[in-house]
């Protein structure tokens, strides 16, 4: 129940979302409902800044918007910036001239 819309490097994009759906997947296989949307975001999340603290590596230079509901919160909106930062809104937009 997520829907993800990024900006930046797609090859990137590609791989974090292969990831959240990854994620999503063991917690029902698991838990057998629905991850919440804040628990999700902060697991791509956490991945996104060990990418900044790693030698060998670098960050992945993509950010996302994730929109999801879960029976909790309701219909939720987070963005997240490349170093893994995230944040819930109302409304906001990501890309290029998006200050």
């Amino acid at each position: 129940n997520t829907v993800c819309s990024v900006a930046g490097i797609t090859s990137d994009a590609n791989v974090l979302t292969a990831q959240l759906r990854l994620t999503a997947q063991r917690y029902l296989l698991l838990y057998q409902e629905a991850m919440p949307v804040e628990q999700l975001v902060s697991s791509l999340c956490d991945l996104k800044q060990r990418y900044t603290q790693v030698g060998g590596f670098r960050p992945f230079g993509v950010s996302l918007l994730y929109i999801g509901w879960d029976s909790r919160l309701g219909f939720q909106l987070y963005q997240s910036d490349p170093s893994g930062n995230y944040s819930g809104w109302k409304a906001t937009c990501i890309g290029n001239n998006s200050v």
